[in-house]
């Protein structure tokens, strides 16, 4: 919310006015605006010229500006002066800026009463300028452009304050309102910023959508109008809205874009640069996580598909094992009705061959091993041994050598 403070505190000097030009007071030469007030209290200048009044409560104006940061309660106490000389002038430009500003100090100590009433003050001196009352430096009253700037930075920073108490309908009123200045002179810069603290505002609501569009519209304000600062800041905001949402590649994209900006303006933007490598730190380290989950991932389902392989190659041996275990069972039923292996050779009959016999007797031949043999098949080398000694029994014979001699006899190689 200070962000969101400070980005709409700074529309009223986008407006283009010498007394309110796009500057947050951070170069302002505070030492010598002390040299220009000091000494003058108030009843010493209640006996000065004008001139020398109007001096003092400008050099007040800028000392409130140039302390804020740095000083609050100084800023305060030359707000209040200012405040009180510029209604000891006769003016009534110089009395709305000291206490619009007053109320935004009220608001930074989160002092909503306050803040409230000054603002109410600030509108007051508004509507007087707005009717046409003139003040001493503007006999003819203050210029309506003059008056509509004004207006837009005090409905900026009241529409920051109905947002800070929960009222974001009223809130998103006095930023339309401030909107449609911005549009009727074409300010640009203010019309990027206001858009900017509005994505902002649709982010914390979670209103992701509304959110991108404003910060996409404040992006093309500010390119259109040529300022850097006000490219990377709604950059910032959709890199901080993205990291939310997870889209981290996305992220990285705008916060390094944004970070190109803050990079070679430290100086004047530590703390949006700060708030950026922040969000990037903390992308690289999500974006790292993924990857290395990504990678166990990987390896996880590596090994899956390995024993996945494993386990297929193992079924199939034990199917085909299963497959000779029936042919064995087989074997040995048909053998009870066979009469003696010899009989059949006698008798000129061929011998019956199982499948997996016919299978094992060409390698056989090869002069593969019972082992060999296994590999080949996807079975274990007792499956083979067996089948071997099968084969011995059919062709009676007392090894190897003989029982190939008799298979050749029979045609059966």
């Amino acid at each position: 919310m200070r962000r969101l403070f400070f980005t709409l505190f700074l529309i009223p000097f986008c407006a283009g006015f010498a007394s309110a030009q796009y500057n947050d007071h951070r170069d302002r030469k505070l030492d010598s605006l002390e040299n220009v007030v000091a000494g003058w209290t108030p009843e010493r200048l209640a006996e000065a010229p004008y001139e020398t009044k109007a001096d003092v409560c400008l050099a007040l104006s800028q000392l409130m500006y140039g302390y804020e940061r740095i000083n609050p309660d100084r800023s305060m106490y030359a707000a209040r002066r200012a405040y009180d000389l510029g209604n000891d002038l006769g003016s009534l430009y110089q009395p709305y800026l000291a206490s619009k500003f007053i109320g935004q100090l009220f608001y930074n100590k989160e002092q909503y009463d306050s803040t409230i009433f000054y603002y109410r003050v600030a509108l007051g001196y508004l509507d007087r300028m707005a009717a046409g009352e003139a003040g001493p430096d503007t006999p003819e009253g203050y210029p309506q452009e003059k008056i509509d700037d004004a207006a837009s930075s005090l409905y900026g920073n009241i529409g920051n304050l109905y947002y800070e108490i929960d009222s974001l309908p009223q809130a998103m009123t006095y930023y339309a309102k401030a909107g449609e200045i911005f549009k009727k002179y074409d300010w640009k810069i203010s019309s990027s910023i206001l858009e900017h603290n509005m994505g902002d505002i649709w982010a914390d609501a979670g209103e992701d959508a509304k959110a991108i569009e404003c910060y996409n519209t404040a992006i093309c304000y500010a390119q259109e109008a040529g300022d850097s600062l006000w490219v990377a800041s709604p950059k910032l905001g959709l890199g901080a809205l993205y990291m939310r949402q997870g889209k981290v590649t996305k992220a990285l994209q705008y916060l390094q874009e944004a970070d190109e900006y803050y990079s070679k303006h430290q100086d004047q933007e530590y703390y949006d640069r700060i708030a950026t490598l922040d969000i990037m730190g903390q992308a690289y380290q999500t974006q790292k996580r993924q990857r290395s989950m990504l990678a166990t991932a990987f390896a996880v389902l590596a090994l899956a598909l390995l024993f996945l392989l494993i386990i297929t190659r193992r079924a199939l041996r034990l199917k085909k094992e299963n497959v000779a275990a029936d042919e064995a069972i087989g074997e040995a039923l048909t053998e009870l009705e066979m009469t003696d292996s010899l009989s059949r050779l006698e008798m000129n009959q061929k011998v019956e061959l199982s499948r997996g016999e016919q299978e094992i007797l060409p390698m056989i031949a090869e002069g593969l091993t019972s082992k060999d043999i296994a590999k080949r098949l996807f079975l274990t080398e007792q499956t083979i041994k067996w089948r071997r000694q099968r084969l011995l029994a059919k062709f009676d014979a007392k090894n190897t050598a003989e029982m190939l001699s008799k298979a050749r006899e029979q045609g059966l190689l």
